[in-house]
C-alpha cells in the first residue's frame, strides 16, 4: 500500500504539471497575438494556480478512492479469515461495481461451493459410520453362526458320543469288562479331541490385533500360552523383523492364529513348529505340523479356511503356499515383501 500511495502521488503530480503547462502555453499564445507588458508573470501565475488546484482536487478524489479500496480489501480479508475459522455461512455484502465487486462475487460463489462440499462430506461420513456399523453387525452375526456351526458339527457331536460311550461302559462294566475298557478308551480319545476343538475355537476368539506389541512378542506369547495349555509340543523360531507396518503385522498375527487353530482342530499332530524370519527383503512366516495331513482337493471344510488365509495374505501383497500329504503333516508358508520407507526406518 505504501508503494501504491507513492506511485499515485507521482501520477497526480505528472498530470497536474502537464495540464498546467498546457494552460500556460495557451495563455502565452494568446498574449502572442495580443501583447501585454506583464504577460509572462500572468501566465506563470495561472500555471502555478492551476497546478496547485488540480493537485489538491485530484488528491482528494484519489484519497477517497484509496480509502474505499482499503475498506473493500479489509472486508475481503475479514471474510477470508471468517471462512478459515469454519463459519461457512458468512457472505460478503456487495456494494457498487467494478473489479473488486467481481472478486467479492467470486468469493461468495467459492464459499457456496465449500459449504456444499462440507455438507456432502459430512453426509458421506454419516453414511460411512452407518455402513461400518452394518458391516460390523453382519460380521458379528456371521462369526456367531460359524461358531454355532462349529460347536454343533464338532464339540456337540463329540459330547453326544461321550455320553453314549460312557453309558455303554456303565452297562457293560460288570458283564463285559473288556468291552467297557474299550469304551472308556474311546471316551478318553474323544474327550481329547473335543478339548482340542474348544481350544481352537477359543484361539479364534482371541483379539486379532497386537495392540502395542510387536509381531515377534505377540507370537512368542501366543506359542507360550498354547504350549502350556495343550499336550502338543510347540517349537518357535521367531526373529524381530523391523520395518513392518501395523497393518502387515496384524495380518501376519491373524494368519498365525488361523494356521495354529487348524493344526489344533484337524491335524492330530504331536508337534507344531512356527518360524518368522526376514530373507531378501521378505518376511517369511511358516507353520508346520507332523499330523495326518490331507488331500486339499477333497477336504472342503479345511480348504475353505485355507482359501480365507490365502486371500488375507494377498491383501498385504504376500504369497501363500500350502504343502501337505496324507500321513506326512502340513506346512504353510507365507512370504510378504517388506517396504521400508522413512517412517518405518525411524521406528
Amino acid at each position: 500500500m505504501h508503494n501504491y500511495r507513492i506511485r499515485t502521488a507521482r501520477f497526480q503530480l505528472t498530470v497536474s504539471f502537464f495540464s498546467s503547462l498546457l494552460l500556460f502555453a495557451l495563455v502565452e499564445l494568446f498574449f502572442w497575438f495580443f501583447p501585454y507588458e506583464h504577460s509572462f508573470v500572468l501566465s506563470s501565475s495561472i500555471f502555478f494556480t492551476s497546478f496547485i488546484v488540480q493537485f489538491i482536487l485530484e488528491t482528494v478524489a484519489l484519497t477517497k478512492d484509496y480509502r474505499l479500496l482499503v475498506d473493500q480489501i479489509d472486508s475481503i480479508d475479514l471474510f477470508v479469515k471468517t471462512l478459515s475459522s469454519g463459519k461457512l455461512s458468512a457472505r460478503i455484502k456487495m456494494d457498487g461495481s467494478g473489479a473488486i465487486n467481481q472478486i467479492e462475487q467470486s468469493l461468495n460463489e467459492l464459499a457456496d461451493k465449500i459449504d456444499t462440499q462440507v455438507k456432502s462430506l459430512q453426509r458421506l461420513v454419516d453414511e460411512n459410520v452407518q455402513m461400518n456399523v452394518k458391516i460390523k453387525n453382519e460380521a458379528v452375526t456371521a462369526e456367531r453362526q460359524r461358531l454355532a456351526r462349529d460347536l454343533h458339527d464338532a464339540v456337540s457331536q463329540q459330547l453326544f458320543a461321550l455320553s453314549m460311550l460312557a453309558s455303554a461302559a456303565e452297562k457293560t462294566i460288570h458283564s463285559n469288562p473288556n468291552r467297557a475298557a474299550e469304551n472308556i478308551a474311546d471316551v478318553s480319545d474323544i474327550a481329547r479331541k473335543a478339548q482340542g476343538e474348544m481350544r481352537a475355537l477359543l484361539l479364534h476368539l482371541r483379539p486379532v490385533r497386537l495392540n502395542n506389541e510387536s509381531l515377534d512378542r505377540g507370537l512368542e506369547r501366543l506359542i507360550h500360552e498354547l504350549d502350556a495349555k495343550t499336550t502338543i509340543q510347540f517349537e518357535a523360531s521367531i526373529d524381530c523383523v523391523p520395518g513392518l507396518s501395523k497393518g502387515v503385522e496384524n495380518h501376519l498375527f491373524r494368519l498365525s492364529q488361523e494356521a495354529l487353530s487348524n493344526a489344533l482342530r484337524h491335524s492330530e499332530a504331536t508337534k507344531v513348529t512356527l518360524s518368522l524370519h526376514e530373507r531378501d527383503q521378505l518376511v517369511a512366516l511358516s507353520v508346520f505340523d507332523n499330523g495326518r495331513g490331507f488331500d486339499p482337493n477333497h477336504e472342503n471344510v479345511v480348504s475353505y479356511g485355507l482359501k480365507t488365509m490365502k486371500e488375507r495374505a494377498e491383501e498385504i501383497g504376500g504369497h501363500f503356499m500350502l504343502t501337505t500329504h496324507e500321513g506326512q503333516g502340513t506346512s504353510i508358508h507365507i512370504r510378504v515383501p517388506i517396504h521400508r520407507g522413512e517412517e518405518t526406518d525411524g521406528r
